[in-house]
């Protein structure tokens, strides 16, 4: 998965298990049960917080206007999860240790705190991985209808064996991904000119096509989400 997309995938996720945990917290009558729903809660608020606010800046990702409606589910979900826990600590107070303690849903949920660590782990070091690994970074600009942030920027790590999308530091376009080079990595500005590859890029925008030392190697089919699409820049990164 794209990191920027597992991102996206996480906030939306976190926000809509906010009403099962409020129903459930509101069902539950169990003392311990809800110490864990309300640790729970904490846990969710941090990473829709950080997965909106932090994450994002921290690892320079190029974000659509999309965050803004995805900022507003996480509101409305940090208020949920905020009430959660208010009815949890009401629990707490009163709550008889003699019901039944339930682990399963408990289990379920603690599944949920850590499998978001995992998704964002692995979305990043993969496509850090993919960076390192490659040959050529080559970062284009999709500027839409040319309206008010209408534009974005996409990326693909490309070797021999693979030609793959990217995302990780992207958020000013090739000047802010340098930081997650190889330090032996030399800057491209024309992309007809780059070693032993050729690329080139359809009239229509619908593929892009790599050749190496005269040899058809890929052949990718570019998101129909970017359109008026620009070079932007790329690096050659010298693995030998």
């Amino acid at each position: 998965m794209l990191l920027k997309n597992c991102i996206y995938f996480i906030i939306i996720t976190v926000s809509l298990l906010s009403i099962p945990i409020l129903i459930y917290s509101i069902k539950n009558k169990n003392k311990r049960n809800s110490k864990c729903i309300k640790l729970i809660n904490f846990f969710y608020i941090m990473y829709l917080i950080l997965n909106i606010a932090v994450i994002p800046n921290v690892l320079s990702i190029d974000l659509g206007l999309e965050i803004l409606f995805l900022a507003l589910i996480s509101f409305f979900a940090i208020i949920i999860y905020i009430v959660s826990i208010v009815i949890c600590s009401q629990k707490i107070k009163k709550g008889n240790e003699m019901t039944p303690f339930s682990k399963k849903p408990i289990l379920v949920i603690l599944l949920f705190i850590i499998l978001p660590i995992l998704l964002l782990s692995c979305s990043l070091f993969k496509e850090y991985y993919l960076i390192i690994n490659s040959d050529i970074v080559l970062v284009y600009k999709s500027n839409g209808n040319g309206g008010i942030d209408d534009s974005n920027h996409f990326a693909y790590a490309i070797n021999e064996n693979y030609f793959e999308e990217i995302s990780l530091g992207l958020a000013t376009g090739d000047y802010s991904l340098v930081k997650y080079l190889p330090k032996k990595s030399k800057k491209i500005d024309n992309i007809e000119n780059i070693n032993n590859y050729n690329v080139s890029l359809d009239n229509n925008e619908k593929y892009i096509t790599i050749y190496k030392n005269n040899k058809l190697i890929h052949k990718k089919q570019i998101n129909p989400n970017y359109y008026n699409i620009s070079f932007d820049g790329g690096f050659y990164i010298n693995n030998e």
